[in-house]
């Protein structure tokens, strides 16, 4: 498939409501040679001009088993003008929406296009995403996208050609980070879940305003609650939200996430983040792997290092390597080999 045949241009800005929903019906209506990807771009532009209060969206089970759950239109609504407003989007311009419609993620970029009034250019959502070489001035990918595009030529020719970005779905590693430095694309991190409409803080990841820590959007309010990061937003009807990630703040609000609280390990009276130690050792292995906790009779439980490899690896060699970059009592008991983890459909490792 081309290029031209992998795009589908919506021009909210040249056309009212009631157009679109006549063109996503007319569309459907032949849908016989359209893409399933493109059909549920369809759906949901006729989902969301509807008369229902409410739209329902898919987690993505990377916390727990996936669900479908109702979110209220106007706080959909409230999340998509807050990022327009944040990132200065207006009628004319130019967004690409490359993530699945099946997620929050996806049904947000069509929404902030359609309340901005600007053009949205709509590729397959696919690892490393196709679209023509013309000026982007917001898009949004998950880092397994980034990384992917990264790695060609025509790739990263394509990520310059957007000025600003959000990366989102999962934690960007220190080489991906590292990459970005040298990119003119203007890149922020998000955090967020799917109960809070997306994201509701951010942190930029090049440039001279790079952060390693978030800041709340506006009319966000993030604390602490036993260590847990606490949400509470009125516009996007949060109110009081416990989550399960764990956070150090400084004194402007802005906050560092250091893991979530189900994944810390105890270990002997030591409390374990298995993201920290993850984090400290990107680089040192090159397959796929996550740290986590097994019950252990002396130490009430042990670190454990679980490798995703197909093949057989040097576990001595691999051990000593990782001595040599963490803390004594960060060092796995024990490091078991995986043939494939199990995944979430955004790619995402789902720790046992």
């Amino acid at each position: 498939m081309n290029k031209a045949q992998n795009l589908l241009r919506l021009n909210f800005g040249a056309f009212n409501e009631k157009w679109a929903l006549n063109y996503a019906y007319t569309q459907l209506r032949d849908g016989w040679v359209i893409t399933p990807w493109k059909k549920d771009i369809f759906y949901f532009i006729i989902d969301w001009l509807s008369d229902s209060d409410t739209i329902k969206v898919n987690t993505s089970g990377s916390t727990g088993t996936p669900k479908t759950i109702s979110l209220l239109k106007e706080h959909v609504k409230a999340s998509a003008e807050a990022t327009n407003r944040f990132f200065d989007l207006k009628k004319g311009d130019n967004a690409l929406l490359c993530l699945p419609v099946k997620y929050i993620a996806g049904k947000l970029m069509i929404v902030r296009a359609i309340l901005g009034r600007y053009n949205l250019y709509c590729v397959e959502p696919t690892l490393s995403p196709a679209f023509e070489e013309a000026a982007i001035d917001f898009s949004a990918m998950t880092p397994a996208q980034v990384s992917s595009l990264l790695k060609s030529e025509e790739g990263s020719g394509l990520l310059n050609t957007i000025d600003k970005l959000i990366v989102g779905g999962d934690k960007i590693p220190s080489a991906l980070e590292k990459k970005l430095q040298d990119v003119k694309t203007k890149v922020w991190h998000t955090y967020g879940m799917t109960e809070t409409i997306t994201h509701v803080a951010l942190r930029r990841v090049n440039g001279d305003m790079a952060s390693p820590a978030y800041t709340p959007m506006e009319n966000v309010s993030i604390s602490q609650q036993d260590g847990r990061i606490v949400i509470d937003a009125e516009h996007l009807g949060v109110r009081n939200l416990v989550t399960n990630d764990l956070a150090v703040f400084n004194n402007d609000g802005s906050f560092k996430v250091l893991g979530r609280i189900d994944n810390v390990v105890v270990s002997g009276g030591v409390k374990l983040f298995p993201e920290e130690i993850e984090k400290k050792l990107e680089g040192v292995c090159s397959k796929p792997f996550y740290f986590s906790g097994k019950a252990d009779e002396i130490f009430g439980a042990k670190l454990i290092m679980y490798v995703e490899s197909s093949e057989a690896l040097d576990v001595n060699n691999l051990l000593q390597k990782i001595k040599l970059k963490v803390e004594k009592f960060e060092v796995p008991k024990e490091i078991i080999i995986q043939k494939q983890f199990k995944r979430t459909v955004s790619g995402k490792i789902i720790r046992e």
